[in-house]
């Protein structure tokens, strides 16, 4: 039996659990959850009709053969390391803190532990996987976002950019993938997903656009290398457990892991 912990009872975390309990069992079993709201984890064990046990981060990841982090970028640091330290597979859906620190994925490669990054809220992660085996000249991501999608970003309070100003359309930030991780954690996983794919952080493009005009994440990917020119548009539906989570980026996750269980692997 595979036994699966999960970080974080939010958006993802929670969709997760109910397809794991609902479609996967009995061949995997939810070993338990890491969340520090105890009413979330009851409301979801009613919801679910079973008990979730809660543990703390290093209970869980002994006794769990994968740990799937759900949580927040901040957190998701100390959640590798406790996996990485146990020998366990991880699932990484905050995928900015591995932006951010090079060394969790080496250390992973070096002790030889599977570490699984979904696509999250983007399209076309296959065919720049394939395009980084010849040469890539240029990647560039422009995120546009509804004006709510970005309120509280660490760039936004920094820059002290008053967002009710905009009445239209507004680029509120232009630079690498690297920055952007940096300025916008909770709001850019897109751009982390692109850099690991890709050319890495430094040299892959963003652009954020504020926008009143749309009710949806738009991602446009434009990618220019020696095979040719590929231009890769999304347009994502938020959750509605949390407007700033993409229903594309839960159900990413979801046919991460069963592609995890899979024996036949589609895709490249």
């Amino acid at each position: 039996m595979f036994k699966v912990g999960i970080v974080g009872c939010g958006a993802i975390g929670s969709y997760l659990l109910q397809a794991i309990v609902r479609n996967y069992q009995p061949a995997v079993k939810i070993a338990g959850v890491c969340e520090l709201d105890d009413l979330k984890v009851k409301e979801l064990s009613a919801k679910l009709k079973c008990k979730l046990k809660r543990y703390s981060l290093a209970e869980l990841v002994e006794k769990s053969d994968l740990i799937i982090e759900a949580c927040t970028a901040e957190f998701a640091v100390c959640v590798v390391e406790q996996a990485l330290k146990f020998k366990r597979e991880i699932m990484v859906m905050s995928v900015g803190a591995l932006v951010n620190h090079p060394e969790l994925i080496e250390q992973a490669v070096k002790q030889r532990i599977n570490l699984y990054i979904p696509s999250g809220a983007v399209a076309g992660l296959d065919a720049l996987k394939a395009a980084r085996m010849g040469k890539i000249k240029k990647v560039v991501l422009i995120t546009k976002k509804p004006v709510q999608g970005l309120t509280g970003a660490e760039y936004i309070r920094k820059k002290n950019i008053d967002l009710s100003k905009i009445k239209t359309e507004a680029v509120i930030f232009e630079g690498s993938a690297a920055k952007a991780v940096l300025g916008f954690p909770k709001n850019i996983n897109v751009a982390a997903i692109l850099s690991l794919a890709g050319i890495g952080a430094k040299k892959t493009k963003v652009k954020i656009i504020a926008s009143r005009l749309i009710s949806k994440n738009i991602h446009t990917i434009e990618i220019l290398g020696d095979f040719g020119k590929i231009v890769c548009c999304t347009e994502n539906v938020p959750s509605e457990l949390n407007k700033k989570t993409s229903k594309l980026a839960m159900f990413s996750a979801l046919a991460a892991f069963e592609r995890i269980l899979n024996k036949v692997k589609i895709g490249t």
